[in-house]
């Protein structure tokens, strides 16, 4: 019987010994998907978090038995790593994605992915050089019920598509944050709407042109709070893409129309519906969607030990930093803007 408790340790060794060993950068809200989701998944060993301010990532440590650094890359250079989440403001992506590459690390960027496209296309190029994964953290592609969308039409079961509308809206208090800060990635056109334009492109394919509006409506910030785009993609369908800080009325929904039927996302209600030749079939999801999270980190962590191709890229979060600039512009001139794919 004594030997029972050496068994048992060894048998604990072998589990942490095969799981993969990761790091967080980066310890602001986003960061709880990414760790809340690493924990959950038994696949994953949190080595070490970082973040310049020495409470938070000290806390983040505490409630994940890791390492705590306030210096990204004395994480890099110290721990033994397979893989980074990056949850940092948006300036720094570019350097710590090419750093974490250099290391040899697969990366899961949050978006946007960078300050620019320029920036995006360097660090797609980085992890090309060094041979490991970059995804863009797109997370609405793992939501249950538009993975079962992109199933359906991809599968043509709608028909020919005709439109595409996406509704995120609410009350969100930006001032004092990041988040309100054009030169730090923040404002709404750069900082949520490229989960917008990465829908559209997954779900019913490249843009052929856009048409946007927007501006600061309601909140005493430096950044945009409110943006409407008028869409089309290369095969015709017409898209409706409208976002909002300062809505008093809260929504979130994806709404696709085709020839045969339709299907209507609700976020936040976590009801969806399916509709074929007036057939309707309910989805029930978890409040807020909070799964997609979850199955975003299972994907990375399937992608990295070779059991499946991503299905979002470094590639596709450079395309919707292009599309947004591409709105920003139709924005400042008013005119509609062609936009060719580049993917």
């Amino acid at each position: 019987m004594s030997g029972f408790p050496s068994l048992r340790r060894s048998k604990e060794r072998e589990i942490v010994s095969n799981m993969i060993r990761v790091g967080v950068i980066g310890c602001g809200a986003i960061s709880h998907s990414h760790l809340r989701s690493y924990a959950a998944s038994g696949r994953a060993q949190i080595v070490a978090v970082a973040d310049p301010i020495q409470a938070v990532t000290k806390t983040r440590a505490q409630e994940y038995d890791a390492k705590a650094y306030t210096d990204y890359a004395d994480l890099l250079e110290a721990e033994d790593l397979q893989a980074v989440s990056i949850c940092t403001p948006p300036p720094s992506h570019r350097e710590i994605t090419e750093h974490a590459a250099a290391h040899g690390l697969h990366v899961l960027c949050e978006k946007p992915l960078a300050m620019g496209v320029e920036d995006g296309t360097a660090m797609v190029a980085a992890a090309k050089r060094a041979n490991v994964l970059l995804l863009t953290a797109f997370c609405n592609r793992f939501y249950t019920p538009i993975v079962k969308a992109k199933e359906w039409i991809d599968a043509g079961k709608l028909g020919p598509l005709h439109h595409l509308r996406l509704r995120f809206a609410g009350v969100e208090l930006m001032a004092g944050t990041w988040l309100a800060d054009p030169a730090q990635g923040g404002g709404i056109l750069w900082e949520t709407a490229p989960h917008y334009v990465d829908l559209f492109r997954y779900l019913v394919g490249e843009m052929k042109s856009i048409y946007a509006k927007g501006g600061t409506l309601a909140q005493d910030i430096c950044g945009t709070d409110t943006v409407a785009f008028l869409a089309e993609s290369v095969d015709g369908v017409v898209g409706t893409l409208e976002g909002s800080w300062s809505s008093p009325h809260t929504e979130k929904r994806v709404e696709v129309f085709g020839e045969r039927g339709a299907i209507v996302i609700d976020f936040l209600a976590g009801r969806s519906r399916f509709s074929l030749d007036h057939v309707t079939e309910r989805v029930e999801t978890d409040i807020g969607g909070h799964d997609r999270f979850y199955m975003e980190i299972s994907h990375f962590l399937d992608c990295i030990q070779g059991k499946t191709a991503p299905i979002v890229s470094g590639e596709d979060g450079v395309e919707a930093m292009r599309l947004i600039e591409a709105a920003r512009q139709s924005i400042e001139t008013g005119l509609p803007v062609s936009v060719e794919s580049q993917v």
